[in-house]
């Protein structure tokens, strides 16, 4: 998925809302697909449910995100953070899927980017629900909201762009091409015949070597505006 693309297709909270009907709790929420929808949620006790959010609720023995069964989560200590994030004295959530964040107390969002984020603690980073385990702490730093680096690796979305230099790895102008000393990129995708040293970027997503353009990452049959 292209920079772009993924920017475009960056989710929003939903205004859903928690329901106890009788036996069942239900959570409701509107899509453009289906209109109305209502999800009973599995195993819910509906004497003991508490809203703690319109995203986020628990009963006496569960916790859920959304219409979600939450694993592991301790009820005592939940809180939530910024939708879709929550915690409790454990560990992070995103939706409701854990972390595992390695030092909770530490743990600390660098930039959201709508509902997507990128976190560090002291021994980890983090986009979204992936933990990047190789990452160097000390060293990291956000590129564009889909791409950061390190001393060690350069990173899309939280997984590692193979053959990428960090030492140069850089963003070209405010679009999604980047490049490092040997190669010219769109995101993770390497654009293996572009030609660095005539390479131009024209447009968020639209560029162009003496071979001729790219719209993102495929090459372009438009011809190229001189």
């Amino acid at each position: 998925m292209t920079a772009l693309l993924a920017m475009l297709l960056a989710g929003c909270s939903n205004d859903g809302s928690y329901e106890v009907q009788g036996t069942v709790v239900v959570y409701s929420y509107w899509t453009f697909s289906f209109g109305q929808v209502n999800d009973t949620l599995p195993g819910a006790d509906p004497a003991t449910f508490q809203s703690v959010k319109h995203w986020l609720g628990h009963d006496n023995e569960r916790v859920y995100f959304e219409n979600r069964l939450v694993p592991v989560a301790d009820i005592a200590s939940l809180q939530p953070d910024r939708y879709p994030l929550f915690h409790d004295k454990d560990d992070y959530y995103y939706e409701a899927t854990p972390l595992h964040v390695a030092d909770v107390a530490s743990f600390k969002t660098i930039k959201w980017f709508g509902d997507d984020f990128w976190a560090v603690d002291s021994r980890f980073a983090y986009y979204d629900s992936t933990r990047i385990d190789g990452a160097d702490v000390t060293s990291f730093e956000l590129l564009d909201f889909s791409v950061a680096r390190d001393k060690n690796s350069v990173y899309f979305f939280g997984k590692v762009i193979p053959d990428a230099d960090p030492a140069t790895f850089e963003q070209i102008g405010n679009s999604a091409y980047f490049r490092d000393k040997a190669h010219i990129w769109c995101g993770k995708d390497l654009l293996v015949d572009a030609d660095r040293a005539t390479f131009v970027v024209d447009d968020i997503d639209r560029a162009h070597d003496k071979h001729g353009a790219f719209r993102f990452e495929m090459r372009d049959t438009a011809a190229v505006e001189e």
